[in-house]
């Protein structure tokens, strides 16, 4: 009996601005994995999140959670429930506290009682060893801590799927660590993973998988060890930070903007 795919990006292309950003990208993520996805800023890594979560559709091509196809709301609606978004700030709302913040998904799409509400998000504020800070309010904790608390939202639905956007982007090393190590336990827990990171280090600390995305699709994608030794002249360059090579071409001859990078990333 083979692996169970959670998610499959069949040939999806995207265009934004038109411009290409997806070309013909083709991934699976099996049960249970953590792939990380790497690439300079602009090729991709979060548009591809937003596939797979349904907030952006693909020009062409087709994208399969959980066995389902994101064709309509109803399918929408069933995948979203079972997928955890941690986006890039937090996205935390400044005037609620972290404890409601927590609260907002089970709120939206769970019919619970207010003890169940609180008892869940307790518990996912345990999970990421926040239970004593629910009071507060984003602007009275650390950014580490509002990245953790982003997490607890993301797990408070008990999903299948976790999209990590940059969860250690702005962190120090010490709450980069912690971060890791919290994905790490999900990991242990058999809850599969997507993760978008420019940090080498988390990468290689987290990851079963790596792919690079360049040119809109995955360029290659090899277990920590492979990806390590690889002497494709793409990986090479990113790993070593080499100014000249493959990875450069359209960024050092009039690529995207620094505006669209942002968007793209």
């Amino acid at each position: 009996m083979g692996v169970f795919v959670m998610i499959h990006l069949k040939n999806v292309t995207k265009f934004l601005s038109g411009r290409a950003i997806l070309s013909d990208l083709s991934i699976e993520v099996e049960k249970g994995e953590t792939l990380v996805l790497l690439g300079r800023s602009g090729t991709g890594k979060s548009v591809t999140l937003r596939h797979i979560v349904g907030l952006m559709k693909p020009d062409s091509g087709q994208v399969e959670v959980l066995g389902k196809q994101l064709t309509d709301k109803e399918s929408l609606a069933q995948i979203r429930s079972q997928v955890g978004y941690l986006f890039q700030d937090g996205a935390l709302l400044n005037w609620l506290t972290i404890h409601e913040n927590v609260a907002l998904p089970l709120i939206e799409t769970h019919q619970l009682s207010a003890d169940e509400v609180h008892g869940r998000v307790l518990k996912a504020l345990g999970e990421v060893e926040l239970d004593h800070h629910g009071d507060k309010l984003p602007s009275e904790i650390s950014g580490g801590m509002r990245k953790r608390a982003g997490l607890a939202r993301a797990l408070v639905c008990q999903p299948k799927i976790v999209l990590h956007d940059e969860p250690t982007s702005g962190l120090d090393p010490i709450s980069s660590s912690i971060i890791n190590e919290l994905v790490n336990r999900l990991k242990s827990t058999g809850i599969t993973q997507v993760l978008v990171t420019h940090d080498m280090n988390s990468a290689f600390e987290v990851a079963d998988r790596i792919a690079l995305l360049h040119e809109g699709r995955i360029h290659v994608v090899e277990n920590v060890d492979g990806f390590r030794a690889s002497k494709d002249p793409a990986v090479r360059q990113f790993l070593e930070g080499q100014v000249v090579g493959p990875l450069s071409r359209g960024f050092l001859d009039g690529g995207p903007s620094e505006e669209d990078r942002n968007e793209i990333s």
